[in-house]
């Protein structure tokens, strides 16, 4: 290496190639943007920057308990801590630090069975004594109300709404967190070529899916807990006003009650 009227001079080798320093220099710019972010960063905040900006937005997908069990779910932020929308059917709605969730009749026994740790709903013994069965018992007190519960609920299950409209805050807030990006390679959802957008920060992974050419877009994001629930979702009327209410003059219940008679004797 030498200097010529001030400039750093390169040495070339075999027939003129750049050293291998050079060229690693060169690539490591060309995949740099002006401010020093890797491109993947600025794709992923990007992607995400509407989310942040906009504050309201409505979300839709499906997400995974940590025991394999999978729930779809409709929900709309609205960009004051207000939620609300549909999962595992039920309506449901959060406020603050307080979610009301209510069941479809149909939807109760599977429910209650989620809420007392039963994988599966139970078999009811026709000859059985029902008003001894607790999860008759709490099935009855939730029919056609709201089970109120003020957050963090006992167990995951009488949370509701809020893990998905709590998670829609972490994505959008997502844009400007600090953390490397990893880009995967080309896929094709419901016809569209994609490609993943990946970052890490302890236990949790955040992907987001953008068109594999053109302009960065969340198609598709995914929010991801080691040994917990994980969650895939799409977003829709990015910016349009949403207004939450509270139930208003409707029968309630409250979470710690229904889990009271869910393990009364120790069931």
């Amino acid at each position: 290496m030498g200097r010529q009227g001030g400039e750093m001079q390169v040495r070339m080798v075999r027939g003129g190639r750049v050293s291998m320093a050079v060229a690693s220099a060169v690539a490591l710019a060309a995949s740099c943007t002006v401010d020093g972010r890797s491109r993947e960063v600025q794709a992923f905040e990007d992607a995400l920057q509407p989310l942040h900006q906009a504050k309201s937005f409505r979300m839709t997908g499906e997400f995974h308990s940590s025991g394999g069990a999978k729930v779809r779910f409709e929900a709309a932020l609205d960009g004051r801590r207000g939620c609300a929308g549909t999962v595992g059917g039920a309506e449901s709605v959060l406020v603050g630090k307080q979610v009301w969730t209510r069941w479809a009749d149909s939807a109760l026994p599977e429910a209650v069975s989620r809420l007392a740790g039963d994988s599966e709903v139970a078999v009811v013994d026709p000859a059985a004594d029902l008003t001894q069965d607790p999860q008759w018992a709490a099935t009855e007190l939730l029919r056609g109300a709201y089970m109120v519960t003020t957050l963090p609920g006992d167990v995951p299950e009488t949370e509701g709404i809020a893990p998905v409209c709590q998670t829609g805050l972490l994505l959008a807030g997502a844009a400007t967190a600090v953390g490397d990006v990893t880009s995967g390679p080309v896929t094709v959802r419901d016809g569209q070529r994609l490609r993943s957008l990946s970052k890490t920060k302890g236990p949790v992974t955040i992907r987001v899916y953008v068109p594999a050419q053109g302009s960065p877009k969340a198609v598709l994001a995914e929010y991801q807990v080691e040994g917990g629930r994980s969650f895939s979702m799409q977003f829709k009327d990015v910016g349009k006003p949403v207004t939450v209410h509270l139930p208003e003059g409707e029968q309630t219940v409250t979470s710690g009650d229904v889990m009271t008679i869910l393990h009364q004797d120790g069931a």
